[in-house]
């Protein structure tokens, strides 16, 4: 690693979570329609681990066998509208009514979720999650009283690794830059698209002194 790169710092900031619907194949990766804000982000945890089996053999630990499960991500932020999280889900709107028809079954999408993590000092790091499915909202209402208590919601999504393989030969769960090494072009928003490795050089070049 280089020692001029940033290694440490202190966390303060979450903003500009979006979501965009994707198709993954094994011959391509697309969006389907165009990124947009998913929810005013209150607080994201993200869980990662290690799958692991060991083997022993001649009295000893002989070897390790891993792999890197699932991630799993909370999005804690504003209370979610209906016709929105109808979107989310895979649920019908009435056309006629903007009613909200759940017929309660689970319906198969995939989105790509982006967001930007702020540090103390002024760096940021901008994230996409290139493929995450969605767990069903978490939330809670409760009657009116005399304090100023409001309730907002939970979004859990679980972050995959795509089918598709880019143009580096691989495939990518997460596609992540830290400002203090790497910014987004002039040209360009973080936003605007989701960065793939196959695009990542159009949006985003190294921080030169």
């Amino acid at each position: 690693m280089s020692e001029t790169a940033k290694k440490f710092g202190l966390l303060k900031g979450l903003s500009d979570i979006f979501i965009c619907e994707i198709n993954d194949s094994a011959g391509e990766y697309k969006e389907v329609g165009t990124p947009e804000q998913l929810i005013p982000a209150g607080e994201m945890t993200v869980s990662k681990s290690i799958e692991k089996a060991q083997f022993y053999y001649d009295n000893s630990m002989w070897d390790e066998v891993g792999q890197e499960a699932p991630s799993e991500m909370s999005l804690i932020g504003a209370a979610v509208r209906p016709a929105f999280l109808a979107w989310i889900e895979g649920k019908d709107v009435d056309t006629a009514t903007g009613a909200i028809l759940d017929d309660g079954d689970w319906h198969r999408k995939f989105y790509a979720i982006s967001g930007t993590k702020n540090y103390t000092d002024g760096t940021s790091e901008h994230f996409w999650f290139l493929k995450c499915s969605f767990g069903g909202a978490e939330e809670a209402a409760k009657t009116k009283d005399n304090t100023t208590d409001a309730s907002g919601s939970t979004l859990p999504f679980t972050a995959y690794s795509t089918v598709h393989k880019f143009t580096d030969g691989k495939h990518r769960k997460v596609v992540r830059i830290d400002t203090a090494t790497t910014k987004v072009t002039d040209e360009q928003s973080w936003t605007a698209q989701v960065v793939t490795p196959d695009n990542l050089s159009t949006v985003c070049e190294k921080v030169t002194a």
